[in-house]
């Protein structure tokens, strides 16, 4: 027989606020039960212990957990979570560390300063020269990256965007030299653009997956739990508008494109590190997919990809200017 547990927050004209939750410590890590946060939040909570799923809603937001599980999803687009969802002493525990680093900027974005707008963007077509990228045949991700970011810039160019590249020709530019090419730019925005491969021909794994850095005290999310770090990187500054920006574009690659989800993940990588700017890496298909090899290789579908990417930006940019 399913098993159903329902919160339930009845909101009135003269409701008293909810209690905030509180903080709740085990595993070496701080937590809030989930019940007592949807509360606090004006969620309406939904549990199926057969599954193991968890459900939060409200008028406006979806929230879906699962016991035990890494991913989530935010209105229906995955985000990688840093810890899984943990039952303790019968109840569903999300960690302090999610809610404030991927919920919260999500849920409630926070505002830049008055007069403060997004008026020039860098994208990073990712290799280059000597650097070939991932290859699969003829195929090379440097060629693909580079024309993908011609076509974006023309595009962001129209939507009223300035618009620099890390490199607009087949050159070797290397990681630090990206990262101090875009701090000297004082750019907006920096978006590196790059596509996937396993290394081996397989059409069963596909998808778009957008990287921002790894808060601190998390591990990455493809590395072992326990490769924490406390160390304060520059791009952690603006984390909460990197993490909004990651979702809008998966968000809108996703839905436009009808690729997989493979989530709003984490990562250490340099280019991330480094910048003191929102900043995203895209993994925008697999090359080693011959499915999405052709799509690719293929000027229109790159079309469509960066008239997501546009839109995402345009999102991100509505949420965060006052």
């Amino acid at each position: 027989m399913l098993l159903v547990t329902v919160l339930v927050w009845m909101a009135g004209a003269q409701a008293a606020p909810a209690p905030a939750a509180a903080r709740v410590e085990f595993q070496g890590r701080d937590w809030y039960e989930l019940g007592a946060w949807a509360e606090a939040h004006r969620f309406v909570l939904q549990w199926n212990r057969s599954s193991k799923t968890l459900q939060l809603t409200n008028r406006t937001t979806r929230l879906g957990f699962a016991v035990d599980s890494p991913q989530a999803t935010v209105n229906g687009v995955k985000v990688w979570l840093s810890a899984p969802v943990t039952v303790q002493a019968g109840k569903a525990h999300l960690s302090v560390l999610d809610v404030e680093t991927v919920l919260q900027p999500l849920l409630q974005p926070v505002r830049s300063p008055p007069g403060q707008k997004v008026r020039t963007i860098l994208l990073d077509p990712g290799h280059g020269g000597k650097d070939p990228g991932n290859q699969e045949g003829p195929a090379l991700e440097k060629r693909y990256t580079l024309l993908l970011a011609q076509q974006l810039r023309v595009k962001l160019q129209a939507a009223g965007f300035q618009v620099l590249l890390t490199r607009n020709r087949d050159v070797f530019v290397g990681l630090p030299e990206r990262a101090t090419l875009a701090n000297n730019s004082k750019a907006d925005l920096f978006l590196s653009l790059h596509f996937n491969s396993l290394g081996r021909t397989d059409d069963a794994v596909r998808g778009l997956e957008v990287f921002c850095l790894t808060p601190n005290h998390a591990a990455s999310t493809h590395a072992p739990r326990t490769a924490t770090s406390s160390q304060r990187l520059p791009g952690h500054g603006p984390g909460a508008h990197s993490v909004l920006l990651a979702y809008q574009i998966q968000k809108a690659a996703v839905r436009r494109l009808g690729l997989v989800d493979r989530g709003v993940k984490r990562a250490r990588f340099a280019v991330l590190r480094d910048v003191t700017m929102p900043a995203v890496l895209i993994e925008a298909g697999f090359m080693s997919s011959p499915a999405e090899l052709k799509q690719i290789v293929d000027a229109a579908f790159r079309a469509r990809l960066a008239d997501a990417i546009v839109e995402a930006v345009q999102g991100y940019k509505r949420q965060i200017e006052r």
